[in-house]
């Protein structure tokens, strides 16, 4: 592939380093270099357009569009129906008018005749009985879960439009549909259940991939009015502040909410004796509640509903959260059923993980978190809210709870480049679990995972589109290989750079949309190092590091080690000596000595015992076998 035209400075540095360490070797030492990573023609006329820029900051004419939503629904758990209207408005903060809008209609993934990547039960669908454009009925067509809205009159920048749909759809049983569903009359978890716009953006316009399943999230932020009403004794958890808990909650449950924004622990707010009195929410004439909930700022919305749940609250203290030295609070909620195992203690799990990134990332901006049981297997974020199954879900919350920062926060196109968000999260989940635990293990065990799957040629690239995996290939290149790079990274950088990158990073794109190459083009920048090498051997590659020991001479003059190059990857080889009173030596082979060369020769004090690459397994070599040597 031949680069684009603009070329960012550390391309154009890279290239001229290749080209000065050929000019200098014999073509017989040669090997496949990691070229430059090019640059999409769209992503390059953002950075003309100050958008975007080469250092990984947002331009100075960076933009986001924005919605606002007025959604009111009727869950009828007999029926297992939702029915409702959405009201969305759309803000257009670009400086181009829009000629049409562009509305998801997830539930359609569930049509018969859907395309899709997971195996379902369908069901109808989405069932639109009335489309209003500024009030006035209108034809919108759905094609592949998108609802295409043409506009007569352009969307002039700084002025909004308002689109009204009436609709209906059937939730799915648990187990049937991904990321939703409900468990007989009991539990119901609502994901991806109202209408809702796609992103325009500055780099390629509208974005508007379908729903098929692996893909998820790609948002833009926005507020929510929600009216969920519900058969009284359900009680109803959405992403948002309770705006009317008097008419729904029970003085008592009022109450111990009220001392758990204060009391560092647990507090019981609904109770199995609250169920057994039938004390669990208050009572209405009709027999129904409204629950009203509003949220500003965020990219979804989901809704728990069960007349089952248990629920504890307590809060974490958010670093920083009201500025420099100003620390502020959220408030933990955990519900779940009786008899769910270690649940006890996830409010416990999610206050660790809420206080560790706001420390450690960026200051978790939003009222509350809330974690409730049931539904599916794994996880499922959503912001505020996440749904984990199973009876031992300490790192399964963790892991959707550190989806707050990535991509609630940090708003990434989880279809297009999905390890930008799961592969982030599984990293800091790594992170989290082990400060929780006390046993710091965990890098080396995402390492070695990543080596495994690499033995038994499960390698995949990460820049694929999620759509386009399997399902096991999607896991690896979305989740545990990106965590491995992450760590490996981590180890070459140093943890003060590495992790003032990550902060930086943060802290630049968090209510923006980054593409991965501002995250490559953020590193770099902070590193004020050329890493396009790293980023295209690791992301855009499924190349094989193997580092091996090949010959030691442990003479007694000095101890010869020659250290092989036996894959396609390069990367910096960390070999530690042994000497005979039991003191170690380390040396490292710079990368570039592997761009024009298969073999590296190191020299040691005499009488060495053993000699090792890569004593704190940090690299992501695959094939550890041929990497110690021992003079017994």
């Amino acid at each position: 592939m031949v680069p684009s035209r603009l070329v960012v400075p550390r391309i154009a540095a890279t290239l001229a380093t290749i080209a000065a360490v050929f000019a200098q070797s014999p073509p017989a030492t040669a090997r496949v270099v990691p070229y430059p990573i090019d640059l999409p023609e769209s992503f390059t006329s953002a950075i003309a357009n100050e958008t975007r820029t080469t250092n990984g900051r947002p331009g100075p004419k960076h933009w986001t569009n924005r919605a606002t939503y007025a959604l009111e629904i009727d869950l009828d758990p007999a029926a297992a129906r939702v029915a409702g209207t959405a009201s969305l408005t759309y803000h257009n903060r670009s400086p181009a008018p829009l000629d049409r809008l562009v509305v998801h209609v997830y539930q359609d993934m569930m049509k018969a005749n859907a395309q899709r990547t997971r195996t379902v039960v369908p069901t109808e669908g989405m069932e639109i009985r009335e489309v209003r454009l500024d009030g006035k009925p209108i034809r919108a067509p759905i094609a592949e879960t998108r609802m295409t809205i043409q506009l007569r009159e352009p969307l002039q920048p700084g002025t909004q439009r308002t689109v009204e749909i009436d609709y209906s759809y059937t939730v799915p049983v648990a187990g049937t549909a991904p990321r939703t569903g409900h468990e007989q009359d009991r539990v119901f978890f609502l994901g991806y259940w109202y209408p809702q716009f796609a992103v325009h953006e500055d780099v390629s316009g509208w974005v508007a991939d379908p729903y098929r399943g692996n893909g998820e999230f790609y948002m833009d932020w926005a507020d929510y009015d929600l009216g969920i009403t519900a058969p009284q004794g359900y009680l109803v958890q959405a992403t948002g502040e309770l705006v009317n808990p008097d008419e729904v909650l029970t003085a008592k449950a009022r109450e111990a909410l009220a001392r758990a924004r204060t009391d560092h622990e647990i507090v019981h707010v609904i109770t199995k004796e609250d169920h057994d009195a039938g004390a669990v929410t208050a009572t209405s004439e009709s027999g129904k509640l409204r629950w009203h909930f509003r949220a500003t700022d965020v990219r979804d919305a989901a809704v728990s509903v069960a007349k089952t749940y248990l629920w504890d609250a307590t809060h974490a203290v958010v670093k920083d959260k009201d500025g420099p030295g100003k620390d502020g609070v959220a408030m933990i909620h955990a519900l779940y059923e009786p008899r769910s195992g270690d649940w006890v203690r996830a409010a416990r799990y999610v206050q660790h993980t809420i206080e560790f990134m706001s420390a450690r990332v960026h200051p978790y901006p939003w009222p509350h978190m809330t974690a409730c049981e049931g539904i599916i297997g794994g996880g499922m974020e959503y912001p505020m809210m996440t749904i984990c199954g199973g009876r031992q879900p300490a790192g399964v919350i963790a892991h959707e709870t550190i989806h707050m920062w990535f991509p609630m926060l940090v708003g990434s196109n989880e279809k297009r480049y999905a390890w930008q968000d799961e592969g982030f999260t599984s990293f800091w989940t790594t992170l989290c679990r082990d400060d929780f635990t006390g046993r710091g293990n965990g890098p080396r065990a995402d390492v070695l995972a990543y080596a495994g799957t690499v033995r038994r040629g499960g390698d995949e690239v990460c820049m694929r589109h999620a759509d386009a995996y399997g399902d096991d290939d999607f896991g690896f290149a979305s989740y545990g290989k990106p965590a491995a790079i992450l760590h490996q990274l981590r180890a070459m950088l140093g943890d003060e750079t590495f992790f003032a990158a990550f902060r930086r990073y943060v802290a630049d794109w968090a209510w923006k949309h980054p593409y991965p190459y501002d995250f490559f083009n953020s590193f770099q920048d902070v590193a004020g190092t050329d890493l396009q090498w790293y980023f295209r051997t690791w992301f855009f590659e499924a190349w094989l590091l193997d580092h091996a020991i090949g010959r030691v001479d442990a003479g007694t003059d000095a101890t010869t080690v020659v250290v092989e190059d036996r894959g396609r990857a390069v990367h910096p080889t960390v070999v530690e000596a042994t000497l005979a009173d039991g003191s170690k030596q380390r040396q490292t082979v710079p990368v570039a000595t592997w761009w024009t060369t298969k073999s590296a020769t190191l020299t040691f004090p005499a009488g060495a015992t053993k000699v090792e690459i890569d004593p704190d397994v940090a690299s992501l070599d695959c094939n550890r076998r041929n990497n110690v040597w021992s003079a017994e």
